[in-house]
C-alpha cells in the first residue's frame, strides 16, 4: 500500500487527496495554516461571512461538474445573481462581455472555503495543519519530510508539491534531492510568476446595488488602483439585512507600490478609489479588514510536462503555478490529473 504525503491542502491538493482517499494508498496532507481550500478562502466578522481570495468559481469541465454535484453536498451551494461588469481609469462603467458572463457563477453560503471543508470530510482526509514542511529527504526510494519544528514524517512513497512556486522552490533548495533533478525541477517552476495583491473588505450601514444590478466590476484597462470590486450581499446568506459589503482586490501595480503601508492606509485608500468609482458618497464605513496576498494568483504557468522526470523519484505537482491564472475550476483539474498520474505510477485503483 503506498503511502503519499501532499504538501498543501489548498484545492489542488484536496482534489488530489479526495480522488486518491478512494484507493487502497495512505494519504496525508500537510497544511501551514489553519484552515483549508489556500486562497479560496472565507473570513467571518461582525455577522458577514465573505469571500477574500477567490470570489466565485464556475463549473466548466465533467472532473469539477462531477466533485461538485455528485461528489459533494449541494444545500450549501449559492449561485450568485448579476453579471461582471467593466470599468476603465477613467472611471467610466460598462456592460460585461455577454460570452464571459455566461454560465452560473458559484459559492457557498458558508464562504468558498467549503469546498474544501467537504473534501476533508466526505473523503475522511487527514490533514496535518499548522505544519509547515521546510526539508524533504528521500533515502532509499523513501521520502522523509521535515517541519519547521524540527518534526519528521517518514516512510512516504511519494511527495506531491502543490504551493504556489517560490515555496515550491524554496523548499527544493532546502532538501536532499539529487542536484541535477533539483535545479532542473526550480528552474521550470521559476516559469510561474505571481502578483501580489491586497483583497479590502468595507462594510456600510444601508443597502445599495451597483449598475445595473451587477454582480462585480473588474477593471478593463488595467491602470485603475482598484482591479476588483464585488458586492457580497449577491451570496446568500453573507450579509445581514440592513447592510452592504463589497470586496475591493486592489491592482497588483498598486499593491506592490503600496506592499508596506499601514493597514489603515491601506483601507483609506481602498475606501476613497471605490467611492470615486460608484459616484456617488457612500454610506458610513462601519468596518473594514484587509488581507495581504503575497502569492496571489499566476500570470505565467510553469510546465508540468518539464516536471516529469520528478515522478522517476516520486515527485509530483500539481496548483495554479501550471495554469498562469488563479482559477478555481483549473486548480481543481491539476489535483485531479495528478492524483490520475499517481495511480498508474503506483498501479492503484
Amino acid at each position: 500500500m503506498p503511502r503519499i504525503a501532499i504538501i498543501g491542502a489548498g484545492l489542488s491538493g484536496l482534489a488530489a487527496g479526495f480522488q486518491l482517499a478512494e484507493t487502497e494508498a495512505e494519504i496525508v496532507l500537510f497544511e501551514k495554516s489553519k484552515g483549508f481550500s489556500g486562497r479560496a478562502a472565507s473570513r467571518s466578522k461582525n455577522g458577514c461571512r465573505y469571500d477574500y481570495g477567490a470570489n466565485y468559481f464556475k463549473v466548466n469541465c465533467n472532473d469539477v461538474a462531477a466533485l461538485l454535484f455528485r461528489d459533494l453536498p449541494t444545500d450549501g451551494l449559492c449561485r450568485i445573481m448579476g453579471d461582471v461588469w467593466t470599468f476603465s481609469s477613467d472611471g467610466s462603467i460598462e456592460a460585461g462581455d455577454p460570452g464571459l458572463n455566461a454560465g452560473a457563477k458559484w459559492s457557498y453560503k458558508g464562504g468558498i472555503s467549503t469546498l474544501g471543508k467537504l473534501m476533508v470530510e466526505v473523503g475522511s482526509l487527514q490533514v496535518e495543519r499548522e505544519t509547515t514542511i521546510t526539508k524533504l529527504e528521500n533515502e532509499n526510494d523513501s521520502w522523509n519530510l521535515i517541519d519547521d519544528q524540527l518534526n519528521s514524517y517518514d516512510g512516504f512513497d511519494a511527495v506531491l508539491m502543490t504551493p504556489p512556486a517560490p515555496q515550491s522552490i524554496a523548499l527544493l533548495h532546502q532538501s536532499e534531492v539529487e542536484f541535477n533533478l533539483i535545479e532542473t525541477l526550480t528552474a521550470e517552476l521559476a516559469q510561474s510568476r505571481y502578483h501580489s495583491q491586497f483583497c479590502v473588505a468595507l462594510n456600510f450601514a444601508g443597502e445599495f446595488s451597483f449598475p445595473g444590478q451587477s454582480y462585480a466590476l473588474i477593471n478593463s484597462d488595467r491602470e485603475h488602483a482598484v482591479a476588483w470590486v464585488s458586492h457580497e450581499n449577491q451570496k446568500a446568506d453573507h450579509v445581514p439585512s440592513g447592510e452592504t459589503l463589497l470586496i475591493a482586490q486592489m491592482a497588483p501595480a498598486w499593491t506592490k507600490d503600496h506592499y508596506e503601508d499601514p493597514q489603515e492606509d491601506i483601507i483609506k485608500a481602498a475606501h476613497e478609489a471605490v467611492s470615486d468609482l460608484l459616484g456617488s458618497d457612500l454610506p458610513p464605513l462601519q468596518w473594514a479588514d484587509t488581507q495581504r496576498w503575497k502569492y496571489a494568483h499566476p500570470y505565467s504557468a510553469a510546465s508540468l510536462e518539464a516536471m516529469k522526470p520528478g515522478a522517476e523519484v516520486g515527485l509530483f505537482f500539481a496548483g495554479d503555478a501550471f495554469i498562469g491564472k488563479g482559477r478555481i475550476p483549473r486548480a481543481i483539474e491539476t489535483g485531479v490529473a495528478a492524483a490520475r498520474q499517481l495511480r498508474q505510477h503506483f498501479g492503484i485503483e
